[in-house]
């Protein structure tokens, strides 16, 4: 059997492994990464593409180390969207250039955006009422409208920006549980292993013996969906807690209906949960907010995701930068969210050190891995 020797093999087609995968082919790595189901599944998928820029994390009335990190994503994802940046996005699709935050009166409403203000500077400003998109004129809204500049993309579209180039060094691999058998069996062995798909890594780590000093953290969710939706929306409802009552984006399903997709504080529950308590939260928070949209022909459905990610140092939040685990040669990474993947890849690079080989292995002798399709494709539809 021909041995192989690659620079980097990564475990894990979602964004944080096609991230760092795209790059280091570009930089002149032999690299392949495999993935057990299809490319883009799992909590990658399921995101609904927001670029955040933290504005939702001051929420609480407070400047916290999650929104000062993660301010400076928004740019590195517009330069990759403009071909500039360190991969190359230009082929993926902008859903929408900005979100609102639709804030209630009251004192409460007032503080949050006052800190939003202070903590993110020019990245925010209130809309006068005349200037409100007619969807939200027309929703009965009342309060103040803040405008958030952070794109949301399609997922599908940056999953297949990030693939296509390097296509041929994506491949499937039958043995999920046992990923260095794979590795054996097919003589590869690689400089540097990286594991990137969030929910398997502990348990991968604790089977070869890897997990010393690792910890993580599920934070499970139940999105909620609905269609078809009366316009495209894409919104943080904000409450007086750190989580907005929801958020919204909207997505198109494959024969064009309009979907409005649920995450936030509606979505915040086991994802074992009745889905009729998202549906039930959801309808509470568009009676306050939304209270002119009719909701009563659509239909609904729930996405359960696994949300694992490094140990925070705060119980219950998320950890403010992208964690990283390594055993020797071989790395644990968690992006921690979508917009992280960039300073994820950053990461790897500085802990690699290692000089591109400048080769590219022939990978046809594995079998391709198939692009995952969109959740609203794939859910099971209710009135």
């Amino acid at each position: 059997m021909t041995k192989h020797n690659p620079d980097i093999v990564i475990f894990g087609a979602g964004i944080a492994g096609l991230w760092a995968f795209n790059r280091f082919k570009a930089m002149g790595y032999d690299a392949l990464l495999l993935e057990s189901d299809t490319i883009g599944c799992g909590q990658t998928i399921a995101s609904q593409g927001i670029i955040h820029s933290g504005l939702k994390y001051a929420f609480a009335g407070k400047i916290n180390k999650l929104a000062q990190s993660i301010s400076a994503m928004p740019d590195l994802w517009r330069d990759a969207l403009r071909g500039e940046g360190d991969v190359d996005l230009s082929a993926a699709q902008t859903t929408a250039t900005s979100q609102h935050l639709l804030i209630p009166g009251g004192l409460m409403g007032g503080l949050v955006k006052l800190v939003t203000k202070q903590a993110l500077g020019n990245n925010v400003h209130e809309v006068p009422k005349d200037d409100w998109p007619d969807e939200i004129k027309s929703s009965g809204f009342k309060g103040t409208v803040v405008f958030m500049d952070e794109p949301v993309l399609d997922i599908p579209s940056v999953l297949r920006a990030l693939a296509a180039p390097y296509k041929d060094s994506i491949r499937q691999i039958d043995t999920p549980d046992d990923p260095f058998e794979f590795l054996k069996r097919h003589d590869i062995e690689a400089k540097h292993i990286i594991f990137t798909g969030a929910a398997s890594n502990a348990q991968i780590a604790k089977a070869s013996g890897h997990a010393g000093g690792l910890e993580t953290q599920a934070r499970p969710l139940l999105m909620g969906m609905l269609k078809p939706a009366p316009y495209a929306l894409y919104a943080h409802l904000v409450g007086s807690s750190d989580k907005p009552v929801a958020t919204i984006t909207t997505h198109q399903t494959s024969d064009g209906e309009l979907v409005w997709y649920l995450g936030g504080g509606a979505a915040e529950r086991a994802k074992e949960a009745d889905p009729q308590e998202v549906y039930d939260a959801a309808r509470k928070g568009f009676a306050k907010y939304l209270p002119h949209v009719d909701l009563s022909a659509v239909e609904w459905a729930t996405l359960p995701i696994d949300r694992i990610e490094g140990k925070s140092n705060i119980d219950g939040w998320m950890p403010d930068t992208p964690t990283i685990h390594s055993h020797d040669n071989i790395h644990y990474c968690w992006p921690t969210k979508l917009t992280f993947a960039p300073l994820l890849s950053d990461r790897l690079l500085e802990k690699l050190e290692l000089t591109p080989s400048n080769t590219q292995t022939d990978w046809s002798f594995l079998p391709e891995a198939d692009y995952t399709q969109p959740p609203w494709d794939t859910a099971k539809w209710t009135k």
